[in-house]
């Protein structure tokens, strides 16, 4: 399973650090979704969506980070 981030507002993935895709095959892994969140966190990054991505459409799911006050 893989974890990605995309922007809530373009659709876009983070692809690196100030980096963005379309494509969520170009985006970059992360080890979980706290390792996402704290990405975000050191980016400054709102929202945003944790997306984990399985072998099949089926498996995945999304969570919002609609909420996420960076200050």
């Amino acid at each position: 399973m893989s974890v990605l981030l995309q922007s809530a507002r373009t659709h876009q993935y983070v692809a690196a650090p100030h980096q963005w895709t379309p494509m969520p095959d170009q985006a970059a892994e992360f080890g979980g979704g706290m390792e996402a969140l704290m990405f975000c966190y050191k980016h400054h990054l709102g929202e945003m969506r944790v997306l984990w991505r399985g072998e099949h459409p089926r498996d995945d799911y999304m969570v919002s980070l609609l909420e996420l006050r960076i200050e």
